[in-house]
């Protein structure tokens, strides 16, 4: 999709969801409040300028993405990247339930097009904040005190735009909506088996100290060295900020 088309697209479903979505965002909001008595910590930590936010992708029912985009923050947009398939552009699933959300293809590579209003000065939503789960999908419930190997994009975004990384820990969200299995699928998210409902679990969202790959922004590197930093950088990070809720470890990871 071009993206001058992705803009009107965008815009019309803005515009014929608008009454919906606001109802749909008072429900949750009282969803997430009172079922799941929902806390943010750590807003200090999130920078003024332009940032990337990093946390563990948890649960089902993309419960992490609905309470970080709409309401993890009082006053700034957190979008989330989020695969094609399932964005409000191509699914009922985006069009009714999620809403909102950056369109990210699983193959081909980052469309930065999509991201540069966000973070490069100038742009029309900058200073912006963009979430990517580096782990790119959530992983099953008997994989809870694991973090998945993180695949590169994180990184690259980062010294694309010379941005910070935000990590963060989503607490809570892989008992209030567990997955039992995952059904893998080539380029495309994994289908899972899940519960028809959502536990009354409290959910915890943690924001970390940002920190930067600054000795990296003038250095030209390659795709394995982008893995080794994802994993060997961000993901120990991410891992820190959990800890301080419950025990997490660090499976090795496999470079490409």
């Amino acid at each position: 999709m071009d993206y001058q088309d992705y803009l009107k697209e965008e815009h019309d479903y803005h515009a014929r969801f608008a009454r919906y979505n606001r109802r749909k965002l008072g429900f949750f909001k009282r969803y997430f409040r009172l079922y799941h008595r929902l806390k943010v910590k750590g807003l200090e930590n999130i920078p003024e300028g332009p940032a990337i936010i990093a946390p563990n992708h948890s649960g089902g029912y993309d419960l992490d993405i609905m309470s970080l985009m709409y309401f993890a923050h009082p006053a700034r947009e957190i979008p989330v990247l989020i695969a094609y398939e399932w964005h409000f552009i191509s699914s009922a699933w985006g069009r009714y339930y999620v809403g909102g959300g950056i369109p990210l293809w699983l193959r081909g590579g980052i469309r930065h097009e999509y991201i540069d209003p966000y973070l490069l000065e100038g742009g029309s939503r900058y200073p912006g904040l963009v979430c990517i789960f580096p782990e790119g999908n959530s992983s099953s419930i008997w994989k809870r005190k694991e973090i998945g190997p993180f695949y590169p994009g994180v990184v690259r975004l980062a010294i694309r735009y010379r941005v910070p990384i935000v990590p963060v820990a989503m607490i809570g969200f892989d008992t209030a909506s567990p997955i039992f299995k995952e059904i893998m699928r080539d380029h495309r998210t994994p289908d899972v088996v899940m519960l028809p409902f959502t536990l009354p679990v409290s959910l915890t969202i943690d924001f970390g100290k940002p920190f930067e790959l600054s000795e990296l922004y003038a250095v030209k590197i390659g795709r394995e060295e982008e893995f080794t930093i994802a994993n060997e950088i961000v993901r120990p990070r991410v891992a820190d900020v959990i800890r301080r809720h419950r025990p997490v470890s660090l499976p090795p990871w496999k470079k490409p």
